[in-house]
């Protein structure tokens, strides 16, 4: 025997409607209010109500920040061992902890961590917030989690005001990978990459793991291409940039 599709036809209507005096409101969750109404014929109808003001920020849809200026690149070569980003907040007291110590750029995920850097940093250079993409060496592999950014994975491409991401060789799958922030590259006469100037954080150099470190995070330091696509342990991936 065929249901009856009254049901259904009045739950399409009554979003057309005035909600009656005797309707029962049920919240269905913070953002979704549930209105139960009867129609004429004493079936249930319900309707959901959005208050996009209630909507948690990871159902938002990306938008973009129109009063960004992004920084522009580099024309020569960051003096080794400065530091570019703007990380600390001076305005901050001196006592502050957590967040509020840090810039609205840095103020997401764990302080020190190489992903927390070069999202930041990314985030300071074209004031686009990353999703996150879980471990520094599925960076690449999660690049689908937004449309605002894309891979490069021709290696000898190095892109200035990237994110450079690593996977762990063969020997130390057990480390979670890394990311750097290029901030600048030397070539030759034929454009291919001799030196990499590159920020980061939480790297080999680091002498306070997994904490802010003002004497390391963040400052700049220098390679060669050679030996910055393959660091102790580590392989180059691929690179992220803005999709534009």
């Amino acid at each position: 025997m065929k249901k009856s599709l009254m049901p259904l036809a009045a739950i399409t209507f009554s979003i057309m409607i005035t909600v009656p005096t005797f309707a029962n409101h049920i919240y269905a969750g913070e953002e979704v209010e549930k209105v139960v109404t009867y129609d004429e014929n004493g079936n249930k109808v319900i309707t959901l109500i959005f208050d996009p003001a209630k909507t948690p920020d990871f159902m938002k849809k990306e938008t973009e920040n129109t009063n960004f200026e992004r920084i522009p690149p580099l024309t020569e070569a960051p003096e080794v061992g400065t530091t570019l980003a703007y990380i600390l907040n001076e305005n901050a007291p001196p006592d502050a902890v957590g967040a509020s110590r840090f810039m609205k750029a840095y103020q997401s995920g764990l302080s020190g961590q190489c992903t927390w850097y070069a999202a930041g940093r990314f985030r300071e250079i074209y004031g686009i917030e990353l999703p996150n993409f879980g471990d520094a060496k599925n960076w690449i592999t999660n690049i689908f989690r937004s449309n605002k950014v894309k891979a490069i994975t021709d290696l000898s491409d190095v892109p200035e005001q990237s994110i450079a991401v690593y996977e762990p060789t063969e020997g130390f799958k057990s480390w979670a990978g890394h990311v750097s922030f290029v901030e600048y590259v030397e070539r030759d006469k034929n454009g291919n990459p001799v030196n990499v100037y590159y920020t980061d954080a939480n790297g080999a150099g680091d002498l306070k793991k997994d904490e802010f470190n003002a004497g390391y995070d963040g400052t700049v330091k220098i390679s060669s291409f050679e030996d910055f696509k393959n660091p102790y342990g580590l392989k180059l991936i691929g690179y992220i940039v803005p999709t534009e």
